[in-house]
């Protein structure tokens, strides 16, 4: 599970200066199946879905050995569409993965991604936070990007009152000095800190945290370079 690998500098930047245009872009309105957890619609309830559900759950479980084993399948097919920039079909096998085992974290994560890549970031912030509560997976970037999810909405929702916001900002951290302890892949934790840093206008921490990529072995993105330069230049090496 890679979750917001995908655009990591680019797209962070674009929302913290203003969302993209095909977020901006009026949507049609989604297909219930295309909604994080339909929706909230109860499908037991509904008995056609009920009974479609079963047999979903049945045969996949029976091809794969368990629910579990289907669920894990069927989220790596959601982030594989996500990868492609097919959120409506990122979503839906998200759903299936979710209605095959909702104690996984993974398709929590899904939810977090495609939300965040259509510009609502706070409701991603809390899709992680649910992700977060089911024991996830040390090792796949989830903290980093959970931190990375926090800081935007701490940063670009000005509905905020200032303690709040100080509130998701101290998370965020804690999530950033988690993930430095336990990811094996400090360059992408440290790049994603960079990036948070420099949205809440940190420019030397930032310029910090890209030397410690740098002492990981990674590159920083040049066009985050460019724009960091723009607000502060880069400090001499001692």
């Amino acid at each position: 599970m890679n979750c917001l690998r995908r655009n990591v500098i680019a797209v962070g930047l674009l929302l913290a200066l203003g969302l993209t245009a095909a977020a901006r872009a009026a949507p049609l309105a989604p297909k219930p199946d295309e909604l994080p957890m339909y929706g909230g619609v109860n499908r037991a309830a509904i008995p056609e879905l009920k009974v479609a559900d079963e047999r979903f759950i049945a045969e996949v479980s029976a091809q794969y050995g368990s629910r579990e084993k289907a669920a894990r399948v069927w989220t790596e097919q959601g982030f594989m569409f996500y990868q492609r920039n097919n959120l409506d079909m990122a979503v839906r096998r998200f759903n299936q993965a979710w209605l095959l085992d909702p104690r996984n974290a993974e398709p929590y994560a899904g939810f977090a991604s495609v939300l965040h890549d259509q510009g609502k970031i706070c409701d991603a912030m809390r899709m992680m936070d649910e992700a977060l509560k089911r024991n996830p997976p040390s090792y796949q970037g989830i903290y980093p990007d959970a931190a990375r999810i926090t800081t935007l909405c701490a940063v670009n929702d000005q509905a905020l009152v200032p303690t709040v916001r100080d509130e998701l900002l101290g998370k965020a951290e804690a999530l950033y000095q988690k993930a430095e302890q336990i990811e094996p892949d400090k360059r992408y934790v440290y790049s994603s800190w960079a990036t948070a840093y420099y949205w809440r206008g940190l420019y030397a921490r930032a310029w910090s945290m890209v030397a410690r990529e740098r002492a990981a072995g990674g590159q920083p993105a040049d066009g985050f370079l460019r724009q960091l330069r723009a607000k502060m230049p880069e400090p001499s090496l001692p």
